[in-house]
């Protein structure tokens, strides 16, 4: 396919220091008698005149050896995976660059990974995901900027569609249909008509149940990552998708409000505490799994292989929440010794989820309640107890789990503006240890 622009519009748009480096690496090419490509992701966002530094490199030859030359001359660090026939340096800068061997590749088993023999460019460039991303610039300097389409990617850029390259592609690896929402979703592109049935095709068989749970986890965690999750989890529920996490997981119309609810609490959150961070795509898979019974969590937790901390928050997405927010919109007065003891084994992603429900709950007066109780408790977490254990004791207190008790009432005390000072704690003490016969 002829294409529309020379090599000084596109390269045009990387920065200086760049376009540069490629040039050199051109010459090396050159040199050590191979071609040169840049290709995937970057080629695709500088023709949407999106940023993307990422540097992808693919030789037409021996790619590990071009590597090696390229490490030793920039004296940049160097890993290479030989199965894959692929390298990263890492350049003293910090710039990372992965250069691969043009390759084909053959499944012996679909969802599993492939085999990997050398081939021409537009024999990789076939093997790739989707038309958008098999677009290729060459470095080499006779040739420096030219494009290699051989698929329409430029095509179905300005008809901004999504389309596989071949009716095989969902079969050969299933997480490509992930793949393909994330990139619906980023770009506001759509899934051509022949590209939908076949993924529907794909994920009526058993596929996506043979992808290992981080693979799936994966997939699922980045899509989440983008800019609107929203979209990309509607779309997943349109598309049937949901089931591979759970088949009981259901985007019903609670759900739905609670998920969309989530860009307005994160934001919130944000702003009142921009020092936190927060695992965004977690917060959005406990909002998605938040209705769902704790049988279906757990399988979920298990299908993903989720971390330990990442199954806590979306354990506590659940029945946690909904009684802490139960206890703390209620009309009765919650004294902020209570909230902090309501919230005090609350992740920050599960306080995020605590506002999220309640604001789509639409209930204004009990949003402005909640978020007063969450801006206390955080400064509230700061709080500390003058006093301690080896206190207590010179107090003449036996060592035992009444100190736990005593602290604890203290630290209330605290919290509730009661006391203010460390003589207040020891009379709080003493005028206790008389009242209870602690001790």
């Amino acid at each position: 396919m002829k294409h529309r622009m020379t090599h000084n519009d596109l390269l045009g748009r990387l920065p200086q220091e760049r376009r540069s480096l490629l040039r050199e690496l051109g010459n090396i090419a050159d040199e050590g008698g191979v071609s040169l490509y840049l290709v995937g992701g970057v080629v695709r966002d500088l023709l949407l005149k999106r940023e993307n530094w990422d540097l992808d490199l693919t030789v037409e030859g021996n790619g590990i050896a071009f590597a090696r030359l390229v490490a030793d001359r920039y004296g940049a660090g160097l890993a290479v995976f030989e199965r894959f026939a692929t390298s990263r340096l890492v350049f003293q800068d910090g710039l990372k660059m992965d250069i691969a061997t043009t390759r084909r590749e053959s499944y012996a088993q679909p969802a599993i990974l492939p085999t990997v023999q050398p081939a021409s460019i537009e024999e990789d460039l076939s093997r790739r995901d989707f038309t958008i991303n098999a677009i290729a610039v060459q470095l080499n300097p006779r040739q420096f900027g030219r494009l290699l389409d051989p698929y329409g990617g430029q095509r179905d850029l300005r008809a901004r569609t999504i389309r596989v390259l071949h009716s095989g592609s969902f079969q050969d690896d299933p997480t490509r249909i992930f793949r393909a929402i994330r990139f619906e979703q980023r770009f506001g592109f759509r899934l051509a008509r022949t590209s939908v049935r076949l993924l529907a095709q794909a994920a009526s068989t058993n596929l996506i149940q043979q992808l290992s749970g981080p693979r799936l986890k994966n997939e699922i965690l980045l899509l989440f990552a983008e800019h609107d999750p929203v979209r990309a989890i509607a779309r997943l529920a349109q598309l049937k998708l949901l089931c591979f996490l759970h088949r009981r997981l259901c985007y019903t119309k609670k759900v739905k409000r609670v998920v969309t609810a989530v860009p307005k609490a994160l934001a919130w959150w944000a702003r009142r505490f921009p020092n936190s961070v927060i695992d965004r795509p977690i917060v959005y898979l406990m909002a998605l799994s938040s209705e769902s019974s704790a049988v279906v969590v757990a399988a979920m937790i298990r299908r993903l292989a989720l971390t330990r901390e990442q199954a806590k928050n979306v354990s506590a997405g659940g029945n946690l929440v909904d009684r802490a927010l139960k206890r703390l919109t209620n009309r009765g007065t919650v004294r902020p010794s209570q909230a902090y003891r309501l919230l005090a084994d609350f992740s920050d992603e599960a306080l995020v989820l605590l506002l999220a429900k309640q604001v789509s709950a639409q209930h204004g007066v009990r949003v402005s309640l909640l978020k007063r109780h969450l801006v206390a408790y955080a400064k509230n977490r700061a709080i500390k107890t003058a006093l301690m254990g080896r206190d207590l004791q010179a107090m003449g207190l036996k060592p035992g789990p009444q100190y736990k008790i005593i602290l604890g009432k203290l630290l209330d005390a605290r919290i509730d503006g009661m006391i203010t000072t460390e003589v207040d704690e020891r009379a709080f003490v003493q005028k206790r240890l008389g009242l209870a016969g602690w001790g």
